[in-house]
């Protein structure tokens, strides 16, 4: 099945320092979801450090990168990430990096889809090592990032994969998982034109 293409957006390391994030994520989609605007989220989140950051600098960086993800979704996906089964819920997580992070978006479907479709049901250090020195040779962004980078890319990676349950840990490698999520939000997702979402992260 042929992939559809999603929006470009420019490369980002945010990832290195903000992997998954999940029980942080939840705290500001309940805030969102509780009707309080951005402001009033950056209040909440900075001013009376509800994500409870000790580094004020540390504690900005998150809430950025965390609010800019949950607004890729629409009100339904907000609710049911914050509402649904543990697996749904972070299968959504994981679809909003997507949707926010090109370039982990792209490793997601040269590398991730290729081992959960094929005869090799894992990916090895190697992987993502040959996947960033591809984009390192085409990507003017990405030339510019040292090994320090790109190691903690790879680790940040890795998380996301095992703490989204898109991946299991066996020693170095990640073994990749078939994740079974809730029919209704598979269906709304595929209906709102990111079906190439599901391509990618779910095989479907």
């Amino acid at each position: 099945m042929e992939v559809l293409k999603v929006n470009r957006k420019p490369y980002s390391s945010a990832i290195k320092k903000t992997p998954f994030k999940y029980p942080i994520t939840k705290k500001i989609a309940k805030l969102m979801l509780d009707g309080l605007d951005r402001e009033e989220v950056y209040t909440e989140c900075f001013n009376n450090n509800q994500i409870e950051i000790e580094s004020k600098d540390r504690r900005r960086e998150v809430t950025n990168v965390v609010y800019s993800r949950l607004t890729a979704l629409d009100e339904f996906l907000l609710s049911q990430f914050y509402n649904a089964d543990v697996s749904t819920s972070k299968f959504i997580l994981a679809y909003a990096i997507a949707k926010t992070d090109s370039l982990f978006y792209d490793f997601m479907m040269e590398f991730y889809r290729e081992a959960l479709l094929g005869d090799k049901n894992y990916l090895s250090i190697d992987d993502f090592d040959r996947f960033f020195e591809m984009k390192k040779q085409t990507d003017i962004i990405v030339a510019k990032w040292g090994a320090h980078t790109l190691r903690c890319l790879t680790k940040g990676y890795r998380n996301i994969l095992v703490d989204s349950g898109l991946g299991v840990r066996e020693r170095r490698n990640i073994l990749v998982e078939r994740m079974m999520i809730h029919p209704t939000v598979e269906e709304h997702i595929a209906e709102i034109g990111d079906r190439e979402y599901l391509q990618v992260m779910l095989g479907r």
